[in-house]
């Protein structure tokens, strides 16, 4: 099968697995087409291709859709008769039609999850040759004899037993004889009185004995001497054993098996426990609620109704009841309900209906709840615990990730959609009413408590909400561990895809994502949840993101549990970026605490060149004046989410710390203080001789190579300034210039630098390590070297430079240049040399722009006096020229004389200096 045919059949797989024929759109040859980015008469070939193969199932309509058989038949539980049909009606009707009833095991809830392990143990037990005796605990009312029939429904289903056979429940108790057991399980045959018992009536067939620990020791003596040697004798008559192969089913409510016998407990090798159904996953007991409402809808052959918070309500712990009492629930409220609306087509079940034992249960918060008075059919009855809610989040991100991955797109286009999907979740969880959840609250306190302590470890930084967030989801993808497991097992390739994208375009947010989600998972002793390091993944991203450039930061400080934490996160969310970090000040808060906290803040965030703290009141202002900081902090009062914003945006903006102050001020009703540090920052100067443009681009480049932030201004200056003005020029006057970034003719004295030629040839480097000492370790250092030696190569440079094609442009002008070497016989300085390729790449760039310099030469003076070099440029540049269609003026060949006489003049020093 060809690449993009696999590609076809992964998609429509997909999409009929997510979908299934709710969502014709997506299954049209168009959508198809469009997701690959491949033409649709392609798309509409492979399609046909499958569908004759007969893994795909066509709907000849228009427009044509496509779905994929086998998940089509996995999801409807169907076997399709055909690959092609007319139109959707007859799909419909043939799913409806074919519907299959679920078979033994099939029927029991929680059998892809809570009782898994339990029901496989039974299917081993009864497949075994002659079957295995088999105990099964549980606590009462947890569904053992509900098991225990559907063992023998499963022996009859794969043909292990014969016609004849048959499932005897019997039920031990404490007013029971030994003699009475023994004769009702093995029979009596004497003079006196002759009875069958349970055995040979079984005649082959499944015997369950519940409540065995009521059984005497002498009855579980002879069962055991039954499992052991496959005969028994009945009672009254030891001189005639009778053989049977009938398998036996041992339930106990106990969960010790110390009231059984030695002789019995070492007879039966497969021991099965249920959980009762408080301790099963809430999908489970919401499952049963409908099942159970289901099954009595069909006994009355009437519609039942019933609110959505009367749904919950069964379907939570709160009643406290066991499948047995669960069911006589139900019943009781049917059996109420159809008392009051016997003549009314359907039973509207209510609160008011339940047992009167269990009206006394209801907590306080559902005895206040609001009646809905919104009567919902049992298809239409919504989990309480957001399960399709979290496969949603996690559908739109995994399609968010496909498009990009199959469409190759831009990494950034999936976690600009990742963080927006994320986001509207956050809003779903965090803003509606929940009901509150000791066991969320448990968890929500253990994920702090591990992003505390990577925080020591790692600049880390997540929002407040972010533990709530994500304790929900590990709570709720426990609890529906069935359907979960499903939806991942559907879903693997995708979430793999998923996370090796992640892996490798976030390497740093993933691994601490992969870290703390495995740490809480060890200690809740449950397997990872590959989800929720996508979740974790991009919130590290997107809150720990910092905009090249800025110098400032923001923090916000407030009042209340979670007052400062929700308007830094509205703020953030609606300026798109993590400006704001927060500070909740519960009200028994000390000052001094906060100010604690406050500082470590500014300890960890020392590469910002100022801090923007906002305040809820004036009671906090003064803290500011006892913090341990170099750096300038401004202080607002009267913190609202407007201000926030209005601050923020200017922080983006890179506005001055007293300009956004002042400013803040005018439009809000606050005022601010600030603290000025005593010590001058420190600074790179950027300038170069071809344009104020080029010394930013260059400072953006600087600034990308450097491992992480550094507390260190990068300031790009005019070139024709600083050569005017020299030491003295203000910037020297306002920053403590660490590093100046210059051309190669510009010299100032006392000043420590390096030139964009010597960088470009990565020599002479000791100034950059000077400049950084006090910032990089050795290694940091190390990697910065590496990666300044990627992004300053010639090609990069160009390519991060230029709006031409590098690579075209770079052969053209060392062609020049080289002829321009032969015509003047002589050669150039190898470090000049690559300052004469930038500079005349630049001059190609503006001939081309029409944006060519104005010399302050006496071009007159220059044509008379140096005619031969303007004649050499005409000849090494011809070919260049025309290629790019330009003229080379007379004041741009003046400036290019000028920077190579420079060159020359270096050159004969050199010599001069070799010579003596």
């Amino acid at each position: 099968m060809k690449k993009t045919q696999k590609e076809i059949q992964k998609i429509v797989e997909d999409l009929t697995c997510r979908h299934g024929v709710d969502f014709l759109k997506a299954m049209s040859t168009g959508n198809i087409a469009k997701t690959l980015n491949i033409s649709r008469s392609l798309a509409s070939q492979y399609l046909n291709e499958l569908c004759k193969q007969g893994q795909c199932i066509k709907i000849n309509s228009r427009p044509v859709y496509y779905f994929d058989r086998t998940q089509l038949e996995k999801k409807y539980n169907v076997t399709l008769t055909y690959n092609e049909y007319y139109n959707m009606p007859d799909l419909i009707e043939a799913l409806k039609q074919k519907q299959k009833e679920p078979q033994d095991f099939f029927n029991a809830v929680g059998g892809e999850g809570s009782l898994s392990y339990c029901i496989s143990q039974l299917k081993a037990a009864m497949l075994y040759p002659h079957g295995l005796p088999v105990i099964l605990q549980g606590e009462k009312g947890s569904g053992k004899t509900f098991l225990a029939r559907l063992a023998f429904e499963f022996l009859k289903n794969q043909d292990r037993v014969t016609d004849k056979a048959c499932f005897i429940a019997y039920q031990f108790n404490s007013e029971q004889t030994s003699d009475k057991m023994l004769e009702d399980i093995f029979g009596i045959h004497s003079s006196v009185k002759k009875q069958t018992g349970f055995i040979e009536k079984c005649q082959n067939g499944l015997l369950y004995l519940s409540q065995a620990d009521k059984m005497s020791l002498e009855c579980q003596q002879r069962i055991a001497g039954y499992i052991n040697t496959g005969q028994f004798t009945r009672m009254g008559d030891s001189d005639h054993p009778i053989s049977s192969q009938m398998r036996i089913i041992i339930g106990m409510d106990t969960p010790s098996l110390e009231c059984l016998g030695q002789d019995l407990r070492l007879s039966i090798p497969v021991h099965c426990s249920i959980p009762p159904l408080m301790k099963r996953p809430a999908e489970e007991r919401e499952q049963l609620v409908r099942v159970l409402l289901n099954q009595e809808q069909k006994r009355l052959n009437c519609e039942i109704r019933l609110s959505q918070s009367l749904f919950t309500l069964l379907g939570s712990n709160t009643l406290g009841l066991n499948i047995h009492e669960l069911k006589n629930c139900i019943r009781t409220m049917c059996a109420n309900a159809f008392l009051e609306q016997e003549k009314t087509q359907s039973l509207n079940l209510k609160r008011v209906y339940l047992p009167e034992p269990l009206l006394s249960k209801i907590p306080l918060e559902w005895k206040g709840l609001k009646e809905e008075f919104v009567y919902l059919t049992i298809n239409e009855l919504v989990p309480e615990n957001d399960h399709h809610q979290i496969f949603d989040l996690f559908d739109l991100l995994l399609e968010a990730h496909r498009d990009y991955f199959f469409n190759h797109h831009h990494f950034n286009s999936f976690l600009k959609d990742g963080l927006e999907i994320m986001r509207k979740y956050y809003d779903m969880i965090v803003f509606e009413q929940k009901e509150e959840n000791p066991r969320i609250s448990s968890i929500e306190n253990m994920i702090q408590m591990l992003i505390d302590q990577t925080k020591d470890n790692s600049r880390l930084t997540l929002p407040l909400n972010c533990s709530f967030v994500l304790a929900r989801i590990i709570y709720s993808l426990n609890q529906m561990n069935t359907s979960a497991s499903v939806w991942e097992s559907e879903q693997k390739d995708s979430i793999q895809s998923c996370l090796n994208s992640l892996k490798q375009e976030l390497p740093q947010a993933f691994s601490l994502a992969d870290e703390l989600i495995s740490r809480l998972c060890a200690t809740l002793e449950i397997k990872t949840q590959p989800l929720n390091i996508i979740f974790l993944t991009l919130n590290i991203c997107f809150y720990n993101q910092q905009e090249k450039g800025r110098q400032l930061c923001g923090i916000i400080i407030s009042h209340g549990y979670s007052t400062a934490s929700s308007i830094a996160d509205a703020a953030n969310q609606l300026l798109q970026s993590q400006v704001f970090n927060a500070i909740d000040m519960p009200l028994d808060t000390e000052v001094a605490a906060i100010e604690k906290q406050l500082d470590m803040f500014l300890q960890m965030h020392s590469y910002y060149q100022g801090m923007l703290v906002l305040v809820d009141m004036g009671s906090l202002e003064a803290m500011a004046q006892h913090l341990n900081s170099k750096m300038d902090i401004g202080i607002i009062n009267n913190i609202s989410t407007g201000l926030a914003l209005d601050v923020g945006n200017r922080i983006k903006q890179n506005e001055e710390l007293e300009t956004i102050l002042v400013a803040a001020c005018q439009s809000h009703q606050c005022h601010y203080r600030l603290l000025r540090q005593t010590e001058k920052p420190k600074a790179i100067i950027f300038t170069n001789d071809i344009s104020i443009r080029v010394s930013g681009k260059l400072a953006e480049l600087f600034r990308s190579s450097l491992p992480r932030p550094v507390n260190i201004k990068f300031i790009e200056v005019e070139y024709s300034r600083l050569k005017t003005t020299l030491e003295n020029d203000d910037c020297f006057q306002q920053y403590h210039v660490v590093l100046l970034i210059k051309p190669l003719g510009l010299k100032l004295e006392g000043v420590n630098s390096v030139t964009l030629e010597d960088i470009v040839g990565f020599r002479n480097l000791q100034p950059l390590s000077e400049a950084f000492q006090d910032e990089l370790n050795d290694e940091e250092l190390d990697q910065f070297h590496q990666q300044l030696l990627k992004n300053f190569s010639l090609q990069s440079l160009m390519e991060n430079l230029t709006i031409l094609n590098p690579s075209p442009l770079l052969d053209s002008v060392y062609e020049a240049v080289s002829e321009l070497q032969r015509q003047r016989h002589c050669r150039f300085q190898s470090r000049t040399l690559v300052g004469i390729y930038i500079h005349v790449s630049f001059l190609i760039e503006r001939l081309v722009t029409r944006t060519a310099i104005e010399s302050q030469a006496d071009l007159t003076r220059f044509q008379k006096e140096h005619q031969d070099f303007i004649d050499q440029v005409h000849i090494s540049f011809q070919r260049i020229l025309k290629s790019y269609n330009v003229t080379v003026p007379i004041d741009e060949i003046s400036y290019l004389y000028d920077y190579i006489a420079n060159d020359e003049a270096f050159n004969k020093k050199d010599l001069e200096g070799e010579a003596e």
